[in-house]
């Protein structure tokens, strides 16, 4: 994942905002006339993410369009939007979301809000997977599809807050993971324009097709098996597997590093019960399990077990 930032500002001049919005993707007017006015805004991420925490003290009103996907979770004494048609108030942890070319007016008083941001990109690559279709992306309303949804969201974004705040989100791993639940939630709380029966169809499809491949890696992988293999044992092909492994594996891993994954295990276990004593060497297991590159070998095991093949089997 590319280069984390970070920024801290305090700001009590509302002239200033437009400036910041532009940088940050938000492009959006400010005004106040509340003599007690501030600004304060905590914000981090990378290319892919970025999530904002601000406070607003006093009253100020603010308007325009954002080029990302922007949920605000919002608590405090006011906060009334209206998005288009759609207008609403959120000041109970209630979220709600702006979309691009989406033109929007907010006032707000008093409030504390956390924003996600998520490029259009990365929710239209995430929905294409996750679902299995090649839609374009739509949001049919600036609210959760539910209480229960919107209950889900906020919690999500809690989340995120709190990682934020933590050393944690330097780690790349860290924020892939969070960067994926915050937009599988947002697909999953806000309804999206389409069939959501058909796009729910397609998750199973996926879901049953992820099951049968990875049961027959764990059954074949001592075998001269293929990811095409397990496609076809699938009943799909190797482009629709890849898409549902992406959906469904806890670490994205795709069928070819999960296949590689199986067989380093396998090795690993061989590793533990061999007996150098006996002729086994780290170039024979690896070859048995189909590494024929023994550097190479020892990388992807010390990736799994931090640890060289050797090591383990000299114990």
């Amino acid at each position: 994942m590319g280069e984390v930032f970070r920024h801290e500002l305090t700001i009590s001049d509302p002239d200033v905002l437009p400036a910041l919005g532009e940088r940050t993707g938000m492009r959006f007017g400010y005004s106040s006339t509340d003599p007690g006015f501030s600004y304060r805004l905590s914000r981090g991420g990378d290319e892919h993410l970025a999530v904002s925490s601000v406070h607003v003290g006093g009253t100020m009103s603010l308007w325009g369009d954002t080029q990302a996907f922007t949920v605000a979770h919002v608590r405090g004494t006011r906060y009334d939007w209206q998005i288009r048609e759609e207008t609403g108030s959120a000041v109970a942890g209630s979220p709600v979301l702006f979309r691009p070319d989406h033109p929007s007016v907010v006032v707000a008083q008093d409030v504390d809000v956390t924003m996600a941001h998520l490029p259009v990109h990365l929710v239209q690559a995430t929905a294409d997977t996750v679902y299995g279709t090649e839609t374009p992306v739509g949001f049919a309303s600036s609210v959760p599809a539910g209480p229960r949804l919107g209950e889900c969201w906020s919690a999500i974004v809690r989340r995120g807050a709190e990682v934020l705040g933590s050393a944690a989100f330097d780690e790349p791993v860290v924020r892939a993971d969070l960067t994926r639940h915050l937009t599988v939630g947002l697909l999953e709380c806000f309804a999206l324009l389409g069939d959501r029966e058909e796009r729910y169809l397609s998750m199973e499809a996926q879901s049953r097709r992820y099951r049968i491949a990875v049961q027959f890696f764990d059954d074949h992988a001592a075998e001269p098996v293929t990811v095409e293999d397990a496609a076809r044992a699938a009943r799909t092909t190797t482009k629709a597997l890849l898409r549902a492994f992406r959906a469904n594996h806890p670490a994205g891993l795709t069928p070819a590093q999960y296949l590689r994954r199986t067989r380093i295990n396998a090795a690993h276990r061989e590793l533990q019960d061999a007996d150098p004593g006996r002729g086994d060497t780290v170039k024979g297991i690896a070859a048995r399990w189909g590494f024929t590159h023994p550097g190479r070998f020892a990388q992807y095991y010390r990736q799994v077990y931090g640890t060289s093949p050797s090591r383990t089997l000299g114990r």
